[in-house]
This record gives C-alpha cells, sequence and structure tokens, in this order.
C-alpha cells in the first residue's frame, strides 16, 4: 500500500504551473481569515473531520494514527499504529464522523472500514468487499454518511465505484458507477461527502470533475471541467459544503481551493482579506463546522489550516 500512497502523492506534486485567470475577466475571491495551523509530527495526513465539541480528528495515515486536537488546535490523544488487528491501519485515507461523536476510517490497505467511539476505542468494523464487476481487490479510500436516509457511501478508488451500505447494520446495498469517462462513470474517485439536499458529492481525480448524485443512484450535475484557470479543476481531491450548501473543491495541483454551486456554476476562488488567491502545496482533504471554519489538510508541507470564511466576496476584475 506504500506504492499506491506513493503513486497518488506523485500525483500531487507534479504539477509546475499556477492557477492563472487568463481567460476570465472579472471573478470573485472569498476571502479567508487565518486562525493558527496544526504541526504534530505529521507524515502524508490526507484528511480531517469536526467532532463534539469542535474536536478536530486529523488522519496521519503514514504514521497508522487518527490524530485529535481541540478546537484551538492543542494535541488531546491519538489512536491506532500499523497493523491489521482491530484498532490498527495500513495506509488509511479518508475519515468521517457522524452525529453522536462515531469516528470512521477508511482503512485502506485493510480493505475496510473501522468504527471508533470520540475516545478512540474501537467499536465495529465492516470489510469492503468487491463486487462482481469488480477487476482488482476492494479499495476504500473514503466514505461519507447519510443518516437521514439509512446510508454509508464508501469509494472504491481502484475499481471506480461508491458502494453503499446500511448505516445501521453496516450490511452491503449497492454499487455505483464504472470505469470510464462518460456520465455515473468515474476515473479514480476519492473523496467524497454529502451535500444539504442529500446529493452525493464524488470527486472524479482524472475526469477533473465532481460528480453530484441523487440518493437513488442517478447522476444529477458535474461540478468543474478541465483546464488550470479560474473556475477550471486539473486535479480536485477535497470536496465538503458549507452551510449555504455551497461546494468547496481542493485541488491538489493548482494548490487552491475553488467553490461553486451544487449545480456546477464557479462562484469563487478563496483567497486573504486583500483579495489575493491563497495557495497551499497540497490541498487534499478539507472540511467546513457549523461556524464556517474551514480546515485544509496540507499533505506535503505536514500541516492543518483553520481558517474563518468571510461571508462578503470581493470583486476582482482583470
Amino acid at each position: 500500500m506504500m506504492a499506491k500512497r506513493n503513486l497518488i502523492l506523485f500525483m500531487l506534486t507534479t504539477a509546475l504551473c499556477l492557477l492563472a485567470p487568463r481567460m476570465v475577466h472579472a471573478y470573485k475571491i472569498t476571502p479567508l481569515r487565518q486562525m493558527f495551523y496544526i504541526e504534530h509530527g505529521f507524515l502524508q495526513p490526507s484528511d480531517v473531520a469536526i467532532g463534539k465539541d469542535y474536536k478536530i480528528y486529523v488522519l496521519d495515515g503514514v504514521n497508522s494514527q487518527v490524530k485529535v486536537f481541540n478546537e484551538k488546535g492543542t494535541s488531546l490523544f491519538s489512536f491506532g499504529r500499523k497493523g491489521s488487528a482491530k484498532g490498527q491501519f495500513e495506509s488509511p485515507l479518508g475519515l468521517a464522523i457522524d452525529s453522536v461523536g462515531r469516528v470512521f476510517v477508511a482503512d485502506t490497505g485493510n480493505r475496510r472500514v473501522q468504527v471508533f467511539d470520540p475516545e478512540g476505542r474501537v467499536l465495529s468494523e465492516f470489510v469492503i468487499q468487491r463486487t462482481k464487476s469488480s477487476s482488482h481487490l476492494s479499495d476504500p479510500v473514503d466514505l461519507a454518511i447519510d443518516e437521514k436516509r439509512n446510508r454509508i457511501y464508501v469509494v472504491d478508488n481502484d475499481n471506480h465505484q461508491v458502494h453503499l451500505y446500511a448505516f445501521d447494520k453496516f450490511s452491503y446495498i449497492d454499487a455505483w458507477g464504472k470505469e470510464g469517462e462518460g456520465r455515473q462513470e468515474f476515473r479514480y474517485p476519492f473523496f467524497i461527502t454529502v451535500a444539504n439536499d442529500s446529493s452525493v458529492l464524488i470527486v472524479d481525480v482524472i475526469n477533473t470533475r465532481v460528480q453530484a448524485w441523487e440518493p437513488k443512484g442517478r447522476a444529477l450535475s458535474t461540478i468543474g471541467e478541465w483546464g488550470v484557470d479560474v473556475g477550471q479543476l486539473y486535479r480536485p481531491k477535497g470536496v465538503c459544503v458549507d452551510k449555504d450548501n455551497r461546494v468547496f473543491v481542493s485541488d491538489s495541483y493548482l494548490g487552491v481551493i475553488q467553490v461553486f454551486s451544487r449545480y456546477g456554476n464557479f462562484l469563487s476562488v478563496l483567497g486573504d482579506e486583500s483579495g489575493t488567491i491563497v495557495k497551499w502545496k497540497t490541498p487534499v482533504g478539507i472540511a467546513i463546522d457549523d461556524r464556517q471554519r474551514l480546515y485544509v489538510v496540507d499533505m506535503i508541507a505536514n500541516r492543518v489550516w483553520v481558517y474563518q470564511i468571510s461571508d462578503k466576496d470581493i470583486d476582482v476584475k482583470q
């Protein structure tokens, strides 16, 4: 699985070009106010989720740990170590937290999802099985939870699918997608989230888009298009939504985070309070809490950034 992580890392870092609004005459900046950042011996962290009391859970996959911090970034505890036994990890990549604070980890190398209580004690696990149409062993890289519809969505990267499980019993329901470039097809999907309207947002990395699916299993819309200009995507990785159902997408190649409507309209790019686009080294997993705080995992920088999102955009003219 280290080879798998190194391949992902290579895809994140081979870029030389910068986001440059050459074709766009005017666009908007959504300003960020930096609050703090966290460095705690991370080694290629990949994802972040916010739990009860605004605790910050960071998936530090190469170190085979989940590290937990309070809302000010002070370290509280960590759990996990390398291995295949219960409570151990092998190259985990994604995590999610439910309404009672349980932590779900996509334990990628062990081809399973593990469930922990908020203090990191193991509660359960379920193995991600390959489907009849799968050409590879399962490769769970991320998951998202929709408690209202009793669903857990698990992204299977190598098989270009999303698996559906029952939230209450962890039983298998169905699988979406297949390899391809068309509608309802994927090429190496990665991060996933559930929007406020229960649509499922899936980062379709090599197809340079985010797909929005309805819970019944039909693709609704596409967010983003290939390119290196404002409003375009080159290597999308992370996705999350805010209280207004705006879709935030990180691009690990361009080093930026852009904002779209759920229907695919480009809205803005994140910047500082002076109106300059903010650039990260390799932004991957992102999350937004109910206070409109943005959390950004900067994988190669081994850092997690925390910002306050402004409620007023800045107009930029070229």
